[in-house]
Formats: C-alpha cells, structure tokens, sequence
C-alpha cells in the first residue's frame, strides 16, 4: 500500500491562519461572477455547512436554481416539517419498566440511534439540532431517564429554527434540563444558582456581558419553584407557589416581584443587544467561520431584533450572503467526529439506497463516543468546543480506520452500492466512460474535497486508483469506466482522499 502523508504534515495542514484571510465580502446576496462561480463547490459547501453534505443529484439540483432560491427551498422544507414522531414510550416511568431493564437500555439505544439516522437520512433538522444541544447542553449521564431524553431531543428538534426566545423559555422546564442544572431543587431560603448562571451566560447573553452576580442570584429566586419528578421518571412539570421564593428581586436594576417568565422578559428587553451579538456570533462561528466577524455579526443581530428572535430570518440572511460564498470560507471548517464519519454516505449518495443497520449504527456511537462526540453527552454544560479540539494525532487515525471500516463494510458486498459509485463516477465525467483514469480522479477529487489536489498528492491519488490493473489496460482501452473492478479501484481511492487534510475540512 502506497504511503499516505506523515501525521506531522496532516495536523500542521489543518492549522488555518484564519487572521490571515481578509473577508473582503458582506451580507448582500451572493452574486456568481467568473471569479466566484455557482458551481458544484459551493452548492456542496451550503450543503455541508447547513447540513451534513449532498450527494452529487442532490449537488446538481441544487445548481439549477439561484443561490438565493435553494436557500429558502432548503429553509421552507425545513419550517413546513411536522414536530418528530414520539415513539410509544415517550412519556414511559420507571414503573413501565418495571425490572426489564434490557427495555430501559434499548430505548435509550434507541434515540441516539434514530438521530444517527436522522443524519444519514437527511433530516434538514439534525445539524440544526446538534449545534443546539451544544449551545443548550445537558449529559444524558446526568438526568438518565429516556422520556427526559426524548423530551429533549423533541424540543431541539422542534424549535431549531423557530422562535429563540420561546426556545430559551421552554429549555428552562425542559425536564432534562431542570435535572442536568438543578432547577429541580431551586427553592426559596436555598436558590441554586446554576441555571440562571447558565442561563445568562451560555444560553443567552456570554460569559460576563450585561450581568453581575448578584443579577445571577436574584434570577436564581426568581427561578424557584418548578418541579420534576426525577425518580419516577415521569415528564411532568409543575409549580409549586410553597416552594417559590414570592419576595421582590433585583435583575439588571429592576425591582419587582419576578418570576418565571418575568426573568426572560427582562433578558430579552433589557440585555436586548447582548442577546442578540452573543447569538449571532455563536451561529456565525458554527455555521461560517470560527474567526468572528463583527461587523457581519452586528448586521445579523439586527436582523434577529427586527424579527422579534426569529431564527429563520438570521440563517436565510447569511446563507444567501457574498461573504458566506466567499472562496475564503470554503473548506474552512474543522469536521466533528459526526461529520467525519457520516459525511461519507451522504456524499456518495449510497445514504439513499438503504438505511444503516441497527448494528452499524450502535457501532458508529459507540466510535462517537471514543471520538468524544457522543450525541446526548456533550462534556459539559459548555458543550463541545470543537474546531482544533477534535484533532489530534490520536483522533486523526481514528478517524482514518472508523470512516475506512464504515465505507468498506457497507459497500464492497453490496452489489448496489458498487454500481450506484460506478454511475456516480461516470456521471462526475459528463457520461464519458472513455475517460482516462486521471480525469476521474481529478473530477471524484474536486467533488468529495472542493477544491483541485495538489500535483504531487494528485500522482499518489491516481497510483491508488489504478492499483493492480494492469498499466497498459488503461493505454490500449482495456480499462474504461465499465471495468469489472472499478469499484474496488473507487474504494481505494476514497480511502487514501479520506487520509488527506483537506478531507476533514468542511
């Protein structure tokens, strides 16, 4: 097997010098010019960014409308869902369970598998979701209950692109949350702080910006009262006026006697533009470049405060910007774990042909969960960092051998998936299936990477498409795209693209 690039060269090719990469472009639509083309690069880096990436009908499809259009296909598709399905036991009790605890695990199972497919499937929902749950974070360890879990799960889900401030305010009585930040046991005479810390300073306004620690304690009495049954696993929420600490608060220098609902007005009247950039800025360095730009950040927080916090809006502002299709922006993102290893099936289109197993989708969590981005246990309230802190040398071979298992595993005894990769590649060619073998690797290179590989990894890469066959096969015109092995030949070659730095950028 022909060597791949050293682990020293790969790490050190996914330092970005973001601050040498001058943004050039704003919020007004993109515009495709000679310099800056609607082409298949771009249809796949919105793809990628919004979700978990396309195949090349879906790429193609994509390119007969206008940036702007596909944009709101992409976002009305999305708002016209209906709310997820809830399996039968959504509302389960430990006393459902009785002593079956195998039925206990397997419906916890069951839910981080059903968002792996969801991924796979493409659910426009689910990298709305997952950025979410990070923004909003609870440990699935912590809480331990699978009607808590699809409770939260639901509500990501159902307000990924809706109201924020709705979202905020229904995250705080999520049940899964008043476990994971001890709202259950915020009382009068004993106030938890944690989630009104948390509240202001990761889910809505950031760390230190607008608020004091006495606002933090008086947002805590305001909080009191609300309750779970936590021991019962039972999801019903209820107030409890004993329990409520009734006397008059302080927040942001208002006095009244706040409760509940008095504390998000006040969030999101009086810190109204610490909401707003804090927001912004955290979708910004997601969903566009880790490297913030304020001035295009500014833009979109008065978009969210002209549109009462509506989400919808912001995303359809900036996907359809210049500065989004930028060429600067383009492979520009470090991959999760989830995009690393899941991207592959969507790319290829071999997503469609059929679902993953219940097998393979255990054994991809349980990868995710070694790769440090199991769903549902995000480290801690903060979420995952991401970004240089899914890459070391240690995590880069891992991703190598999970995504290598992942696609040989599912492709190389399934007839379909091997002549649904043949078509592909003749249609990569425009249909020319005399195409010599450097062509195909440049056009399956530049679809799967975005961007022309260099000379001297375009040589490895056309040495691992040709493998065994024969050298003069492909100068006689024994080899063309209908060759037997051709999808072995394919194989090979995404494993070593799927080696190359450039693979783990999106």
């Amino acid at each position: 097997m022909l060597n791949t690039p050293p682990l020293s060269w790969q790490i050190s090719a996914l330092t970005i010098n973001y601050a040498s990469m001058a943004m050039i472009t704003g919020l007004e639509p993109f515009e495709p010019s000679t310099d800056q083309p609607w082409d298949e690069r771009r249809v796949q880096h919105l793809y990628q960014r919004i979700g978990f990436g396309a195949s090349l009908a879906q790429v193609r499809e994509g390119l007969q409308l206008s940036p702007s259009d596909l944009v709101d296909q992409l976002i009305d598709n999305l708002l016209s869902l209906s709310p997820p399905e809830p399996p039968d036991w959504a509302t389960w009790q430990w006393s459902n369970y009785g002593n079956d605890t195998d039925l206990y695990f397997e419906h916890k199972q069951e839910l981080s598998r059903r968002w792996l497919s969801d991924i796979h499937g493409g659910d426009p929902r689910a990298k709305l979701a997952v950025f979410w749950h990070s923004h909003f974070a609870t440990e699935e360890v912590v809480y331990d209950c699978p009607s808590f879990k699809w409770s939260y799960y639901n509500l990501l889900y159902s307000r990924c692109l809706g109201n924020f401030r709705a979202f905020v305010t229904e995250m705080g009585l999520n049940p899964a949350m008043l476990v994971y930040l001890n709202g259950n046991i915020n009382v009068v005479g004993q106030p938890n702080e944690n989630y009104a810390r948390e509240l202001m300073e990761l889910f809505t306004m950031g760390e230190g910006n607008g608020y004091t620690q006495n606002d933090i304690v008086e947002v805590a009495r305001a909080l009191t009262g609300w309750r779970i049954n936590r021991y019962a696993c039972d999801i019903t929420v209820t107030f409890s006026p004993s329990r409520h600490d009734a006397g008059s608060k302080t927040i942001f220098g208002q006095t009244g006697n706040w409760g509940y609902e008095d504390v998000h007005t006040l969030i999101f009247t009086q810190r109204r533009q610490q909401v707003a950039t804090y927001i912004c800025s955290k979708i910004y360095r997601y969903f566009v470049n880790a490297t913030p730009d304020w001035n295009v950040i500014g833009q979109l927080a008065q978009t969210f405060t002209d549109n009462d916090w509506e989400l919808a809006p912001v995303f359809r502002q900036i996907l359809k910007s210049a500065h989004f299709f930028d060429e600067s922006q383009l492979n520009h993102r470090i991959k999760s774990p989830v995009e690393a290893l899941i991207g592959p099936f969507r790319l290829l289109g071999i997503n469609q042909l059929a679902p993953l197993t219940e097998d393979q989708l255990n054994t991809i969590n349980y990868w995710l969960y070694l790769s440090g981005e199991e769903l549902f246990n995000p480290p801690d309230v903060a979420g995952w960092p991401g970004q240089r802190s899914w890459m070391n040398e240690n995590a880069l071979t891992s991703r190598w051998n999970y995504t290598a298992s992942l696609l040989y595993g599912t492709i190389i005894n399934t007839p379909d998936s091997r002549e649904h990769l043949r078509q592909m590649a003749i249609q990569l060619v425009d249909g020319n299936t005399e195409a010599s073998a450097e062509a195909v690797v440049a056009a399956i290179a530049r679809f799967l990477l975005k961007r022309e590989l260099e000379e001297d990894l375009f040589d490895i890469a056309v040495a691992y498409f040709k493998g065994e066959v024969p050298a003069n096969y492909f100068e006689d015109g024994t080899w063309n795209l209908y060759y037997e092995e051709l999808p072995d030949q394919l194989l090979a070659l995404f494993y070593y693209l799927t080696r190359l730095p450039e693979w783990q950028l999106a």
